[in-house]
């Protein structure tokens, strides 16, 4: 697998920093872009861009505005969830450009399950969405942290949206793989905070997305954790079951948790989306 990384041109002109896990030979049977969860980076993509090269795609992905190597001046902030969908939207044709003729492919996990979502909503000639527990409402357990977050927010966004407040996610909920676990906790460049319009923002995308579930008509497979702490799995169901698509796949991975990519049964995941691609080129 060969790893570059380089920078293209998002919303109003802002170079932001990509990168791309390619085969080491042989033809490329179709692009994938990769969306990261919210507080993560494109690194995390790591692991499942090992297995998808092997199989001859490339994986193309961004750090989101507000995390790691694009977080400009505010760490955990976006200005707008308008604003992802315009990057998205730059990358998907920046990429084009490379992929010729090929087809090009969304997946996304949590949060960046959440703007996948909404991009396939709005998309709908898209090639095909893969998504990972995706970020459509909180665990009801969430700590009391969270729900502070979640009800504050709205007031502190008209009063100082840059606020930033304390958003640190329980890194053992992630994963049960022990080895990606420690690399997990000792990753200095997640984001453990988030900025009172970012949460607004995402509660409203959140909504909207679960409104307009019915527009989505592009390919979907949709996979979720059957041991989620962090996101409610409840809520992705109901958001498959309203999905109008003719083409849509939901695969539900008892006992895993939140990272299906990085899970200790993760094999089984890519499998079922390994088969998935290969019908849907």
């Amino acid at each position: 697998m060969k790893n570059e990384t380089s920078y293209f041109e998002g919303r109003e002109l802002k170079s932001l920093f990509y990168q791309c896990w390619l085969p080491d030979s042989g033809e490329i049977k179709a692009y994938i872009i990769a969306i990261h969860g919210w507080g993560t980076h494109s690194d995390r993509l790591k692991i499942p861009a090992e297995y998808l090269t092997e199989k001859s795609y490339a994986v193309y992905a961004f750090d989101l505005r507000g995390h790691w190597r694009n977080s400009g001046d505010i760490p955990g902030h976006i200005d707008s969830m308008d604003h992802i969908q315009k990057d998205t939207l730059l990358f998907m044709d920046f990429v084009r450009e490379i992929a010729g003729n090929k087809k090009i492919f969304l997946m996304g996990h949590s949060f960046g399950g959440l703007v996948s979502l909404i991009f396939a909503i709005n998309h709908p000639a898209l090639s095909g969405v893969l998504i990972s527990s995706p970020l459509l409402d909180m665990y009801s357990k969430l700590s009391m942290g969270k729900k502070v977050i979640k009800s504050i927010s709205k007031t502190l966004v008209k009063l100082a949206p840059n606020k930033i407040l304390d958003n640190i996610i329980d890194q053992n909920q992630l994963t049960s793989d022990l080895k990606i676990l420690r690399q997990h906790i000792a990753d200095k460049h997640k984001i453990e905070v988030i900025s009172a319009k970012s949460a607004t923002e995402i509660d409203r995308s959140i909504k909207w997305a679960m409104e307009n579930a019915s527009n989505l008509l592009c390919p979907i497979l949709l996979m979720q954790a059957g041991n989620d702490k962090i996101v409610d799995k409840a809520k992705t169901k109901q958001f498959f079951e309203r999905v109008r698509s003719k083409d849509k796949t939901y695969r539900e991975y008892d006992g895993f948790l939140h990272e299906l990519w990085n899970e200790k049964g993760r094999a089984q995941v890519y499998q079922d989306m390994f088969v998935w691609l290969e019908k849907h080129l």
